[in-house]
C-alpha cells in the first residue's frame, strides 16, 4: 500500500497521564481505488518541546494501517493545531477533566508509506 488517501473522521479521547492524552482516531482509507470505511486506531497526544504548540501525535503500538504513515500523523497534528486552532489543556489539573472531541469535515491526506519507500 505505497500511496493512500486517508480521510480522518473524528478523534475522541481524554487524559491519560501528566504528559499524555489517549484517544481513538476514526478514519476511512483509500488505496488503489478501493475505499475501506470505518477504521479506527489508538493515538496519543504527547507533550513535546515544540515552540508553536507543545503536542505530538503518535499511533499506538501495532495499530495496522496508520503505523506506516508518520508523515500523515505529523500533518494531521499540524492541521489540528494550526488550521483548526484546536487547544489542549496543558495544566495537569485541567487535563484530567478535559475531553478531546474533534470532528473533521471534508478533509483528506494523500500520503506514501515511509516503510515501503525505504524498502524500494
Amino acid at each position: 500500500m505505497p500511496f493512500v488517501r486517508i480521510f480522518p473522521l473524528r478523534i475522541s479521547g481524554q487524559y491519560q497521564d501528566s504528559e499524555t492524552y489517549k484517544a481513538r482516531l476514526f478514519y476511512d482509507i483509500e488505496s488503489e481505488g478501493e475505499l475501506v470505511k470505518g477504521r479506527d486506531c489508538e493515538v496519543f497526544f504527547k507533550k513535546g518541546n515544540r515552540l508553536v504548540h507543545p503536542w505530538n501525535l503518535r499511533v499506538g503500538q501495532h495499530m495496522g494501517d496508520l503505523s506506516e504513515y508518520k508523515t500523515f500523523m505529523d500533518s494531521l497534528c499540524y492541521y489540528i493545531f494550526h488550521e483548526l486552532r484546536y487547544y489542549l489543556e496543558s495544566d495537569e489539573q485541567e487535563m484530567q477533566s478535559f475531553y478531546i472531541a474533534i470532528d473533521f469535515k471534508d478533509v483528506h491526506f494523500s500520503v506514501y508509506s515511509e516503510i515501503q519507500d525505504k524498502e524500494a
